[in-house]
Order: structure tokens, then sequence, then C-alpha cells
């Protein structure tokens, strides 16, 4: 039988040490992701918007709805980006002209990190 839900309750402290280390390191790895896929829609190189301790801890002082919301979306963008860099290096692979699909997910990682940022932002 499954454990009842239970409402997240506020969180005056920050998150264990592993989750705020998990929470950067999925936001480092989704900006390398974002790096490919730039390189690919032939993109100029950007800053990264927030190094990766600064986005976890952000997140964590956001709340523990916030911060959960912020780690589902890193794993949602993160599989798409994966699934679609695949794509994007096969047909590359085949030799078509991939830049116009890559530019496309690029604009999808932009738009999903613009919201990272919004959620986590401080109230």
């Amino acid at each position: 039988m499954p454990a009842p839900h239970r409402m997240p309750t506020h969180r005056s402290t920050p998150p264990p040490a592993d989750a705020a280390g998990s929470l950067a390191a999925g936001w480092k790895l989704l900006h390398e992701a974002g790096e490919a896929v730039s390189g690919l829609a032939q993109l100029g190189r950007e800053p990264l918007a927030l190094v990766p301790r600064d986005f976890a801890l952000r997140a964590a002082a956001a709340g523990p709805a916030r911060l959960a919301l912020a780690e589902q979306a890193i794993d949602d963008c993160a599989a798409a980006l994966h699934t679609g860099l695949t794509v994007l290096i096969a047909a590359g692979e085949a030799g078509r002209d991939c830049t116009a699909a890559a530019l496309t997910l690029w604009r999808e990682f932009d738009r999903a990190r613009s919201g990272l940022l919004a959620l986590t932002a401080p109230n």
C-alpha cells in the first residue's frame, strides 16, 4: 500500500548538501546540453545564466514546492534535450543539415531555462 501523500512544509534551512549538489549538477548538465545544441544551431556561445551552486541555493530559498518543481523541470528538460541531441547528431552523421532543427530545440531550451529562472526568482 503506498504511503499517504504529505504536503511539503516550509524549509527554513537549505536542503541537504546532496540535494543541493544534485540540483547544481543538473543545472550544469542542462547548460552543457544547451551549449551542444547551440553549437549545432550555429549560435554563439553565451554566458551561464547562474552558476550551478547559486541556482541550487536560489531554488532552495524559493521554498520546497518551487524547489521540487525546479528539480522536475530540470529532469524533464534534460530528457528532451538528450532525445533531441541524439536525433540531431544522427541526422548530422547522415549528412543532413540540422541547423534549423537545432535552432528550434535551442529555443525550447532557452524558454525552459527562462522558466526555471522565473520559478526560482526571489519574491
